[in-house]
């Protein structure tokens, strides 16, 4: 509808300059100066109002709508001030009464057309008009009738359609959820229910119950980071995943509690399999079962930890192996990262691993 306005204005700048131009052409009694200034104050205005319809605010404010109105007004009584034979202000004011249809609707350019009325049959009969030509002004109305009832039409037939994909939108979100409601209940089925089942029937087989409720809970881990994240790789996923790995290949638990999800990077991407490591020197080397994983963001430095409460060493007189040495402190320095390793004999041993990606949420 803006666009409407700004092309009905456009058109009735263009007739006002064809009929200024043959009035400054073959009106020799016409002010020159007045009728100059009308044509430069329509082109300004025109101006003006293509820059105020780039926000719907800005060309429906009763500031723009009182000062468009004024310039019409203006323009409209240029051709009596002017002493010009015939009108040339063409359709410059009818054009107010567009913009009015769309900042007020009906009611507005009723309004507007009223004024126009008045002042052309006055100005008319003061021109020596017939009271005829001075009442054909009342087509003023008639385009403020029609304008009004377009714009309304168009709002009307916009609201339903804003009603009808609203409705449409929230059904299809609500045939998504239930489509994922449906396969949550079917992978749960066909993990975590036939897992409970088997240990129920093989309780006493501790070993394999604890290899069972492993394998349930890493799965349980990605199906929850596959309903609360994007398809693309995070770091939540990715150390999961090395997690899960180190569990399958040496028959430990692992821990994890993981307070950030941002997509994956190349710094991101040496963290995790720095961590992999670690976890791997734990489950081969600290003579524990279980590992504890943690990792956070801490003053937009992304940390990850890695535990064991296993045999330790003296970090001071040991003397570090290729997968501390390459694959951790080696992974972590090239990505602009720092490595801290604390352990004690016999308490256990701590890796704490940090470095700066570009922090990007999913």
């Amino acid at each position: 509808m803006r666009r409407f306005v700004i092309v009905l204005r456009t058109l009735g700048w263009f007739w006002m300059l064809l009929l200024v131009a043959t009035t400054l052409a073959w009106d020799d009694g016409a002010n020159r100066l007045i009728t100059a200034a009308a044509m430069v104050l329509a082109t300004v205005w025109t101006g003006i109002t293509w820059w105020a319809a780039r926000h719907r605010s800005r060309i429906s404010s009763m500031a723009f709508l009182f000062a468009d109105g004024a310039v019409s007004l203006m323009i409209g009584a240029a051709s009596y001030f002017a002493g010009a034979h015939d009108l040339f202000h063409g359709g410059y004011p009818i054009s107010w009464l567009v913009v009015l249809a769309y900042g007020r609707g009906m009611t507005g350019a009723l309004l507007g057309s009223v004024a126009l009325l008045v002042q052309q049959t006055i100005l008319l009969l003061q021109m020596g008009r017939s009271p005829v030509s001075a009442v054909g002004s009342i087509v003023f109305v008639l385009y403020a009738v029609i304008f009004g009832l377009l714009f309304g039409m168009i709002r009307r037939s916009d609201e339903n359609r804003r009603t009808t994909a609203s409705e449409l939108n929230a059904e299809r979100e609500a045939h998504g959820r239930k489509l994922e409601r449906l396969e949550l209940a079917n992978r749960l089925h066909d993990s975590a229910l036939q897992t409970l089942q088997v240990i129920d029937t093989d309780a006493e087989d501790a070993d394999r119950v604890r290899a069972l409720a492993r394998r349930q809970t890493r799965e349980l881990r990605t199906l929850i980071d596959a309903y609360s994240t994007d398809d693309e790789a995070t770091l939540r996923g990715e150390l999961v995943r090395a997690a899960g790995r180190v569990e399958d290949l040496f028959n430990v638990d692992i821990s994890t509690v993981i307070r950030i999800d941002i997509a994956m990077d190349d710094t991101l991407q040496a963290l995790v399999d720095a961590a992999s490591e670690a976890m791997t020197n734990a489950a081969k080397y600290s003579g524990t079962s279980r590992v504890d994983l943690y990792a956070a963001l801490e003053d937009g430095i992304v940390v990850i930890y890695v535990r064991d409460e296993g045999r330790g060493f003296d970090v001071h007189t040991t003397r570090m192996g290729h997968g501390i040495e390459r694959s951790i402190r080696g992974r972590i320095r090239d990505a602009g990262g720092e490595v801290h390793i604390e352990s004690t004999p016999g308490k256990g041993t701590e890796v704490r691993l940090s470095a700066s990606p570009e922090i990007v949420p999913v």
